[in-house]
Formats: structure tokens, C-alpha cells, sequence
């Protein structure tokens, strides 16, 4: 009799060994969320990085760009969009970077979104510190989004310095400049201001 109690009660102490170990599982993924409720982060917001399992490696990113200026539903949203590629979030210093460069909120989300904050990240923030719009930093990023050949952001920044207009340099885009030719219109604008003209001569030659 004790055997066959055993036989049948056996699948049940199994069943029940495997949610207590997947209990505990759960309990050792479970990243302590302290620092952020203490930078002010809601509730609400915490415990949707909950259900995204944040690590804490996440965690200081997302403070990180909390301290840069990032709202907390937009950290929610970058965390958002790693995971839906299927990685974790580990571009919270360039996100701060884009945002120290004076880039607006939805635009650095927009060139997350893009899957261009690694590649492009610096040379965005660049060309924003230069002057360039954001309107124009979009424009390069959805351009390298598609695989296009961009000319480099500090070639569009000698243009912009050199007069062109923000609308010139968006047809200059469309037209597929090469950082050779922006060079060389650069250096003839250079070469008209600063006098380098025919003079007409008066007189015979002697």
C-alpha cells in the first residue's frame, strides 16, 4: 500500500517541486528597483520595467538618462523598443549625449526608433552643437536608415557655415552629394569671400 501511495502522489510532489523552483527562479531575476523610486521614477512606470525584467545594468542606464533630462515614460518607450529586437538597453550614455546636445526628446526616441543611436549617436549631437536643425539630424538618420550614402555631418556643417540654407542642404542630400563635392563648394565659397575675383584691366598693356 505504501508504494502504491507513493506512485500516486509522486506527480503531484513534482508538479509542485517545479513551481517552487520557479518561484524562486523569479525571485533571483527580480532586479531591485529602489534607485529609481528613489529619483522619483512612479509606480506605474517601475512596474512596467518589471514586466520588461530590467537588469540592473539597465537600471543605471535608465538613470542616466533620467539625469540627462529623458521623462520617465520615454525611458519606458527605449526599453520598449530594445525589447521588441529582442535585446537589452545599453544606450543610455549616448541617449544622454543626444540630449546634453540640446536634441529634443522625440527625436532622440526617433533615432532609437531608427536603430541609429550607436552608429550615428555622436556624429548627431555633433552636427546639433554645430547648428544644424533637427529636422536635417532626422533627415541623415532615416537616409542612413535605408542603407543610402550620406555625406558626413561635419561636411553639412562647413555648408550650413559657409550660408547654405537648411532647405540647400536637404536638396543637396536628395541630389546624393559626396563629401568631395560639399568640399568643393565649400572651397569655392571660401575663394569668393575673401576677394579672389577677375579685375578688369583699363589701359593698353605695355
Amino acid at each position: 500500500m505504501a508504494a502504491l501511495y507513493l506512485r500516486l502522489i509522486a506527480p503531484t510532489l513534482a508538479s509542485a517541486g517545479l513551481l517552487f523552483a520557479l518561484a524562486g527562479c523569479g525571485k533571483v531575476r527580480q532586479t531591485n528597483m529602489s534607485q529609481l523610486d528613489a529619483a522619483g521614477m512612479h509606480a506605474e512606470s517601475i512596474e512596467q520595467l518589471h514586466q520588461y525584467q530590467v537588469s540592473a545594468d539597465e537600471v543605471q542606464q535608465i538613470l542616466t538618462m533620467g539625469r540627462a533630462g529623458m521623462s520617465e515614460q520615454g525611458c519606458v518607450a527605449l526599453v520598449g523598443i530594445a525589447r521588441s529586437r529582442h535585446r537589452v538597453f545599453a544606450e543610455g550614455d549616448a541617449v544622454a549625449n543626444l540630449l546634453g546636445a540640446g536634441i529634443k526628446e522625440s527625436s532622440v526616441i526617433e533615432i532609437v526608433r531608427l536603430d541609429q543611436v550607436g552608429p550615428f549617436a555622436g556624429e548627431a549631437a555633433a552636427m546639433r552643437l554645430a547648428g544644424l536643425s533637427e529636422d536635417l539630424i532626422l533627415n541623415v538618420a532615416q537616409r542612413r536608415a535605408k542603407g543610402e550614402s550620406v555625406m558626413a555631418g561635419a561636411r553639412l556643417a562647413e555648408l550650413k557655415d559657409a550660408g547654405y540654407s537648411n532647405a540647400q542642404l536637404v536638396a543637396m542630400l536628395d541630389r546624393r552629394m559626396t563629401d568631395k563635392q560639399a568640399a568643393d563648394a565649400v572651397a569655392r565659397h571660401d575663394y569668393a569671400v575673401g576677394g579672389h575675383t577677375f579685375v578688369r584691366q583699363h589701359g593698353r598693356h605695355r
